[in-house]
């Protein structure tokens, strides 16, 4: 790989790692439905000009809207917001990759040897080690969260390999577009304040905001297209299991997590498992989707 887009991958691994830490400020004020939605307003707005409609893919793409927009980054950001760290959901989210494999076992009758299924099995158990740390215990609503949110990107893979020749700013256009109103819906009738909070929010949440849309969403998914293009997915998928590590960095730096030995032992067994499963992996079948950014 040659060293501007090894820079570029890096770079997409940091936006996508600090789309943690923005969401995390932005839902100081703004609740999880609410932030979600205005996020998603932002990213219509922007992509509207590149876009085309997903002619014989109309079904698919509904499918999509409801498993990644309404459900998936609603619980993620919900689980996100009642999490008292960035560390864990971040670490937590990559179960997404051992729900993939066993999803596509039975979806799409991929076979998993003994490898992977060690692995699938070490990535679940670090996730229950993670959940012993008494912080992550008390708020045991998070963590549940976050999973069922990574398996509905499981789900959402499954649907996208179905849907070849599709790009990656479509799909992240029309799970905008198809998500935003049910997600304005749900807000209004399951949150509050939310007038309070446009009133209220200052530059440092409408930022979080701003950079969750663009920073992490358009361009970090423009790169991450623009790179596929370039290289195989067995070349590009092993850098970004640097997202959960610059997400834990970042949390560490600027909001105060703390490494317990729960989260330490834990996340090394999740990672290692999310590693040799993406590894195994992209010899056989990659996977486009790697991340949620």
């Amino acid at each position: 790989m040659k060293n501007k887009d090894l820079a570029l991958i890096l770079v997409v691994n940091f936006l996508w790692a600090a789309n943690f830490l923005s969401a995390k400020i932005g839902m100081e004020i703004f609740t999880p439905l609410f932030f979600t939605a205005l996020r998603f307003s932002i990213v219509i707005v922007v992509l509207l000009p590149f876009v085309s409609f997903p002619h014989g893919y109309w079904r698919k793409m509904l499918i999509i809207g409801v498993l990644m927009g309404v459900c998936h980054f609603s619980l993620m950001f919900w689980g996100l917001s009642l999490s008292p760290d960035i560390s864990s959901v971040a670490i937590i989210n990559q179960v997404f990759v051992p729900f993939s494999a066993l999803l596509a076992m039975v979806f799409l009758k991929e076979k998993i040897g003994w490898r992977r299924w060690t692995a699938i099995l070490m990535a679940f158990a670090g996730v229950m080690v993670i959940g012993f740390d008494p912080v992550i215990f008390a708020n045991w609503l998070s963590p549940v969260l976050v999973i069922i949110a990574s398996f509905m990107v499981s789900l959402n893979m499954v649907v996208v390999r179905t849907m070849p020749g599709v790009g990656a700013l479509n799909l992240t256009f029309w799970t905008a577009a198809i998500g935003t109103l049910p997600l304005y819906v749900f807000s209004f009738l399951f949150e509050d304040g939310q007038g309070a909070a446009l009133q209220t929010a200052g530059w440092e949440e409408w930022s979080a905001v701003a950079f969750s849309a663009i920073g992490a969403t358009v361009v970090g998914h423009g790169l991450g297209n623009y790179l596929i293009k370039r290289y195989p997915v067995s070349t590009i998928a092993p850098y970004y299991l640097l997202v959960p590590i610059f997400a834990v960095a970042l949390g560490m730096i600027f909001w105060g997590d703390v490494m317990t030995v729960e989260l330490m032992v834990g996340g090394a067994m999740v990672m290692s498992g999310v590693t040799i499963i993406t590894l195994r992996s992209a010899k056989k079948k990659p996977v486009k989707n790697i991340s949620d950014g």
